[in-house]
């Protein structure tokens, strides 16, 4: 682990940080102005912060260990523990995504207009914290799973856009997954990680852009206003106020189904989900390196 960070020193990865800062300003100027205003702007402002949280992540590690797989098979022979080595790495790579997640955090919260409460810590800053730490730390094992599998950093850089394109896919962001494709998508860190940060905006709370739009095409329609002209105007207020509720549940039952409800048990189990994918893909870098030794280079 203090070879890690000396190398950190050294090289200037530092840069890692400075990469994260500049992405979140980019993302803040392009979201300013629609983040927590509709379910809909929200929704996807949190999955362009979610995709590029696990580019981040994965560009932390994707060449970490396959960089150095020669000094880890030599080093094996002479006595290393995988289990220790993979550790150090876990320790490490905690260190920059915590890092990151901060300045993250930070710039966005001087250009977005966080919400004020959280819905465990009471601080929805800490709250949006965690969770992009967790996103960050999952992609970043993940980036080390494949990393301790390929040999050169030429096959880690070439896997690096099928593991993206396989999370924003999957995401169920861009469009709805059905059937066996649900299986993939459960595996996803893009589809827990969204959906954790839509439950602590308290997405069923925002107004609908949908919604708002519908109503609009409805008062297009030819010769509607002349009916409605001849409908007094508490009745008029009152259709329209039961129309929107109806809409209203129908988006809710049936198009978010639920999921984001603003409970403390989901958002939990979410960034348990996350914690489980970290484990698992260092389980995975650990079985992997044991077998280095077959190596044939």
């Amino acid at each position: 682990m203090g070879k890690f960070f000396r190398i950190f020193v050294n090289e200037k990865n530092w840069k890692t940080i400075l990469f994260a800062v500049v992405v979140a300003l980019i993302l803040s100027f392009v979201l300013q102005d629609s983040m927590f205003v509709t379910k809909e702007s929200t929704r996807s402002g949190f999955f362009a912060i979610v995709s590029a949280c696990i580019w981040i992540g994965i560009f932390n590690s994707i060449q970490e260990v396959c960089s150095e797989r020669q000094v880890i098979k030599r080093e094996h022979r002479t006595g290393l523990h995988i289990t220790s080595y993979v550790a150090a790495h876990m320790i490490y790579q905690g260190v920059i995504c915590l890092v990151q997640s901060l300045v993250m955090v930070i710039f966005y919260g001087i250009f977005l207009r966080f919400p004020g409460q959280g819905l465990i810590t009471g601080s929805f800053h800490v709250d949006f914290f965690i969770s992009l730490f967790l996103i960050l730390y999952a992609a970043d094992m993940l980036g080390i799973a494949v990393s301790s599998m390929v040999k050169t950093t030429t096959a880690a850089m070439t896997v690096m856009p099928f593991l993206l394109i396989v999370q924003l896919i999957f995401s169920g962001s861009i469009f709805p997954i059905t059937g066996q494709a649900k299986i993939i998508s459960d595996l996803t860190i893009s589809k827990w990680g969204q959906r954790v940060l839509c439950i602590e905006a308290n997405l069923n709370e925002l107004p609908s852009e949908v919604l708002d739009s519908e109503l609009e095409m409805l008062e297009s329609i030819d010769g509607l206003q002349e009916i409605l002209d001849e409908v007094p105007e508490e009745k008029l207020v009152e259709i329209k106020e039961e129309g929107y509720a109806l809409l209203e549940d129908f988006v809710h039952d049936y198009t978010y189904r639920k999921i984001y409800q603003y409970e403390e048990s989901l958002v939990l189990r979410r960034w348990g989900y996350l914690l489980l994918f970290s484990l698992v893909y260092a389980l995975a870098a650990v079985i992997s390196l044991e077998f280095i030794d077959r190596d044939k280079r």
